[in-house]
């Protein structure tokens, strides 16, 4: 980052601000001069035909953005305190997958659980597209005060928050409404928001009972004692949150009479049928779980059925498996359940190494072409899992379509991919290199998606650096520092890896469920 400073990718502004409007000089204020850059983006199944977009943000401003948060982290702790509906705490360390606490789903699940043993009416409300719908201005607002700072604007001006709502914006075009989804540092300022509307709902004195209120980032459950302190809780949620230029959906807003809310059974069939029957998942006992399985999916639609199912045979072991069993039921996960495309990916090229009995030949034809057919769609998340999983199987094809399909797809992603599968002779057809490498320029790199594929594919050699760019400050800085995206020696992990971790972070979140629970009743936790 200091080479890009010396090099003058970026700059820190001082002057430009100003003096405060009592003509004052600003203590540790600046701002950053640089250029906003469109981020790339992954189309991602959600349920049913809902779709989420992931972004792959822009390097320059995102790295400015970690280094801001990293180095501001105690203003940071200091606005999620005000933190009061959420079981989940943001906790930054290697101990993460992700560098980030993980969000306790059971947890939320067992509080739901305890709200219907306890309230007589339950409310359930969500945002819509929070982070897309997210007001980047409104950082500031829930950093240090929403009247606070509309009433002294001119003060704020090159404060934390207020860098990092420039920066947010420049990870995504300028744009004021909207946050990347993806990047952990979203899920912060995403919390930081949450976190001071937990302080304006609780400002409004509904009474509420203690432990009455569950908030899964925007997802809320609040159990109620009456109908009308019901309607209030649906009114002071959609009025806060309405301050924020955020609107609750209507669609997915509910409020029930204990007697009438309903649980989600298909966990409690699917739980039922592997503990009332004994034996390992094999042969019948396998294909009746797996009939059950399409049978639940098919009446719970907007469920993870499927990809719950492909968890429980993951943990079941891979270790002489039905293959002819599994392979038909990962063939029809990739249709029934793309979310999962990336755990089928995983499944299928553990089986190959471990097995050796996947019939690549078969999956290979269905394979390319669910791929044409997802990127007709503009489904990348889908194409690029399927096109990955054929080049784990070393399953040489023939595709012009997908070529075709790859030129106007705008996905550094999927061009890297496809590059390093012709690299590894697996056919596929002629790519548009050309085109690709007429899209890469000295501009282009700084303001679009366009800025991996070019760093990448002309280090590796597998595109033609025809102005040199990798000589120019933004990619030499990378270069030098052997900065790495796309790495052709990773793989999948294996399964037994995975199981392993989900079990260790299965105990830890349990853990946590018990002290929760410790907490409600009174006692004390260290006596468990």
């Amino acid at each position: 980052m200091d080479r890009w400073v010396a090099d003058g990718v970026f700059k820190i502004d001082v002057k430009s601000l100003g003096k405060t409007p009592c003509k004052k000089k600003r203590q540790n204020a600046y701002t950053y001069s640089l250029e906003s850059a469109e981020a790339e983006v992954l189309s991602k199944p959600k349920r049913g035909y809902e779709r989420r977009n992931l972004h792959i943000t822009h390097p320059i401003p995102q790295a400015l953005l970690v280094k801001e948060i990293s180095e501001n982290w105690k203003a940071v702790q200091k606005w999620l305190s005000k933190q009061a509906f959420s079981l989940d705490e943001i906790k930054v360390s290697d101990d993460y997958e992700r560098g980030i606490k993980e969000i306790n789903f059971g947890a939320h699940r067992e509080k739901s659980f305890y709200l219907e043993a306890t309230a007589d009416w339950l409310v359930k409300t969500d945002i819509t597209r929070f982070y897309p719908s997210i007001y980047t201005h409104s950082i500031p607002w829930a950093a240090y005060g929403k009247e606070r700072v509309k009433s002294r604007l001119g003060y704020y001006k090159g404060s934390f928050a207020d860098r990092i709502d420039m920066l947010v914006r420049a990870c995504n075009r300028n744009q004021t409404v909207g946050i990347p989804i993806g990047p952990e540092t979203s899920r912060i300022i995403a919390e930081i928001i949450s976190s001071r509307i937990d302080a304006d709902f609780q400002r409004h004195g509904l009474d509420l009972a203690a432990h009455s209120v569950d908030r899964l980032q925007d997802d809320w459950s609040v159990g109620a004692r009456t109908l009308e302190q019901a309607e209030d809780v649906i009114t002071c949620i959609s009025s806060v949150y309405r301050s924020y230029g955020l609107e609750i959906n209507g669609s997915k807003t509910s409020v029930d009479h204990i007697i009438g809310s309903r649980r989600k059974t298909w966990i409690s069939e699917i739980g039922a049928f592997l503990s009332h029957r004994s034996g390992s998942l094999r042969g019948a006992r396998l294909r009746e779980f797996i009939v059950l399985s399409l049978r639940l999916q098919s009446d719970f639609q907007s469920e993870p059925v499927v990809s719950y199912a492909l968890s429980v045979i993951e943990r079941a072991g891979l270790i002489n498996p039905d293959i002819r069993e599994i392979e038909s039921f990962l063939l029809k996960a990739a249709v029934i359940a793309p979310s999962s495309m990336d755990k089928i990916c995983r499944i299928i090229l553990n089986l190959q190494y471990t097995s050796d009995g996947m019939s690549a030949e078969r999956i290979g034809r269905r394979f390319v072409l669910l791929a044409e057919r997802n990127l007709e769609k503009g489904h990348h998340f889908e194409a690029i899992w399927l096109l990955y999983t054929l080049r784990g199987l070393k399953r040489p094809f023939k595709s012009e379509r997908l070529c075709e399909l790859s030129e106007g797809a705008a996905s550094s992603a999927l061009s890297l991919l496809l590059l390093d599968m012709k690299r590894m002779r697996m056919g596929i057809g002629t790519l548009p290199k050309e085109e690709w490498e007429a899209q890469i320029s000295s501009d282009s790199v700084i303001r679009d998606w366009s800025w991996l594929l070019g760093y990448e594919a002309f280090r590796k050699g597998w595109l033609k650096d025809k102005n040199g760019l990798l000589k120019e400050p933004f990619f030499a800085a990378m270069d030098v520092n052997d900065i790495v995206f796309y790495d052709p020696k990773r793989n999948v992990p294996t399964s037994r890896s995975v199981v392993r971790k989900a079990v260790k972070l299965r105990k830890r979140q349990s853990y946590e469920m018990r002290a929760f629970f410790a907490a409600v009743r009174g006692e004390n936790f260290e006596e468990y």
